[in-house]
């Protein structure tokens, strides 16, 4: 019994770092700068990427 308690104990601690960076996603930032006689505004677009058709990853190999 106190070998399956330690056990637990052991696998309960050690679970969560098998975790770490499952929630992490690819995105896509950018950001544009516009400036005016009133001053500068900074605006930032992300954008998740999925693996779907709806939104392919940007190709971003030169033309030849």
């Amino acid at each position: 019994m106190k070998r399956f308690l330690t056990t637990a104990l052991l696998l309960s601690v050690v679970a969560p770092f098998g975790l770490v960076g499952c929630a992490d996603k690819a995105k896509e930032e950018s950001k544009t700068t516009v400036e005016t006689p009133g001053g500068t505004s900074t605006i930032t677009e992300t954008k998740e990427v999925k693996s779907t058709g709806e939104n392919p990853p940007v190709d971003v190999t030169p033309a030849k």
